[in-house]
């Protein structure tokens, strides 16, 4: 979800914004962490089984669990701020963005210190598209965010391509999409598509982000590449 206003009390503060702006001063409490660069494989079971783990542990290491919500901010809504909550919503955490939420207010200076839980998270398939779901075909549209020159260069066979630009907060049926409907998101690397999934899902629209993205399809050997 995003915020318009304050976060829930007793939430976990992510700060997503790189180590030197935290550095400078950040929410108090606030926990400095990016997780927009993230990269892997994830086709077989064991590589799912595989992220859960990581995504347990760093739940472990930041103190995050089913108790308690999380908030990311940053310098307003970027792909360093949805990936991020993403990422930690793919865990199984109740996240939230707050992309105002680096504002004028009071901060600290000295980093936050986790405290640190049990390694948990319960990987949530339902926000997340895999490569070998569309290769067996979707029985819902698949868009790619990416800008037209991209799409035209290489893409997935069947993709619409609407740029990530043409989201907005409130103009899914503009798009042609409704609220209820299921949509398929991708980009590059999972990032402009994770801007897209949550602008979707404020809308009601159950996205489902190839996390992958162009990154992994084009370096599978057995995955089908439109060129022009």
């Amino acid at each position: 979800m995003i915020l318009s206003a304050d976060p829930p009390a007793h939430a976990l503060l992510i700060d997503s914004r790189s180590p030197a702006e935290y550095a400078q001063g950040h929410l108090e409490g606030a926990i400095n962490l990016d997780l927009s660069g993230f990269r892997g494989r994830l086709r077989s079971e064991e590589e799912l089984a595989q992220l859960e783990r990581t995504l347990a542990e760093l739940n472990g290491r930041i103190g995050a669990g089913p108790h308690r919500p999380v908030v990311v901010y940053d310098l307003g809504f970027n792909t360093r701020l949805t990936k991020t909550a993403f990422m930690l919503a793919l865990g199984g955490l109740e996240v939230y963005l707050w992309p105002q939420g680096w504002e004028p207010r009071a901060t600290q200076q000295t980093p936050a210190q986790p405290v640190a839980g049990e390694p948990w998270a319960r990987l949530n398939r339902e926000i997340l598209l895999t490569a070998d779901e569309i290769l067996a075909g979707l029985p819902y549209p698949l868009l790619d965010v990416r800008e037209p020159q991209e799409f035209a260069t290489a893409r997935i066979p069947g993709a619409k391509n609407i740029p990530l630009g043409a989201f907005g907060p409130d103009n899914a049926g503009a798009l042609g999409l409704l609220a209820g409907q299921a949509v398929g998101v991708h980009c590059r690397s999972g990032a402009r598509s994770a801007s897209a999934f949550w602008l979707l899902r404020q809308q009601g629209v159950q996205a489902r982000n190839y996390l992958g993205s162009m990154l992994e399809w084009e370096a599978e050997a057995d995955l089908p590449v439109e060129r022009s």
